[in-house]
């Protein structure tokens, strides 16, 4: 499971969730307060708000072409861009702090 904060400014919302995952992956179903998405190289994509903190796991299909995962991988890192306020680069450095400080 990943965690993900958010930038100030952008706010942590169902409705802008919602709206965020409509944008870039279609559609999405829901499981209680859980954002079920199914798009490409994702068998599944589980996203819930705990928070201020995005939550998010991920089950992939192994059995797609490179070309279709690589795009799957951007599609899924601009829907966190817009959604966090956090660029990929940004992302990890906040990960890589929050793992040294565990």
């Amino acid at each position: 499971m990943r965690e993900y904060r958010f930038k100030r400014g952008f706010k942590p919302t169902a409705e802008r969730l919602e709206e965020m995952i409509i944008k870039y992956f279609g559609s999405f179903e829901k499981d209680g307060d859980v954002y079920v998405v199914r798009y490409k190289a994702l068998e599944e994509l589980r996203l819930w708000l705990e928070g201020k903190v995005l939550k998010a796991e991920t089950r992939t299909n192994p059995n797609v072409d490179d070309e279709t995962a690589l795009e799957t991988l951007r599609t899924y890192n601009r829907f966190l861009d817009e959604l966090t306020g956090y660029t990929a680069k940004e992302r990890k450095k906040h990960m890589m702090k929050d793992v040294e400080g565990s």
